[in-house]
């Protein structure tokens, strides 16, 4: 009777102790570069001397290490820019689509640096799957091609480095 009590007790402890750990925070992060070609139809709006311009962007983003989790994701971008006394800011939000179907979801801004160029700052706001919970940020150059291929479309390419990092539960 004594060794099934003492048994009861150390079970006890260790399931105890076993669900604490198991509702412990883990970290993980990593960092990010590469490069994210896009092409899209862009709809203009001319108000006199200033432009609204709005564009649902397809594109895909190759990392520069081919094990980054990013790399080979697959790319949306909802974007709106306004040319303001000859002054370009844009803003929009980035789904990626990781290969494992994870979605990422991240909010940019960017100012003009000169023709067809622009950098900006960018946010991880989410994600689901392993990235549900992700943070982090970074930065991105995007140059736009001189000739699109088609009229009223633009086509280019951001190169970005960022950082991220998820807290979350133990699995």
């Amino acid at each position: 009777m004594k060794k099934i009590f003492i048994m009861s007790i150390l079970t006890l402890f260790l399931s105890a102790s076993g669900g604490y750990v198991l509702g412990e925070e883990t970290a993980k992060e990593g960092a990010i570069s590469g490069t994210l070609a896009y092409s899209c139809p862009v709809t203009v709006m001319m108000m006199g001397r200033d432009v609204q311009v709005t564009f649902d962007a397809l594109g895909v983003f190759i990392a520069d290490s081919s094990d980054n989790p990013f790399n080979n994701a697959s790319v949306r971008i909802l974007g709106s820019g306004l040319v303001l006394k000859g002054a370009y800011h844009e803003v929009g939000s980035t789904t990626y689509i990781l290969s494992n179907g994870d979605k990422v979801f991240a909010t940019y801004e960017g100012k003009s640096i000169g023709p067809k160029r622009m950098k900006g700052s960018i946010a991880f706001i989410g994600g689901t799957g392993n990235f549900s919970g992700i943070t982090g940020q970074g930065d991105f150059e995007r140059i736009n091609v001189q000739q699109p291929a088609m009229k009223g479309t633009i086509q280019g390419y951001t190169k970005s480095k960022l950082n991220w990092k998820i807290v979350g539960p133990k699995k």
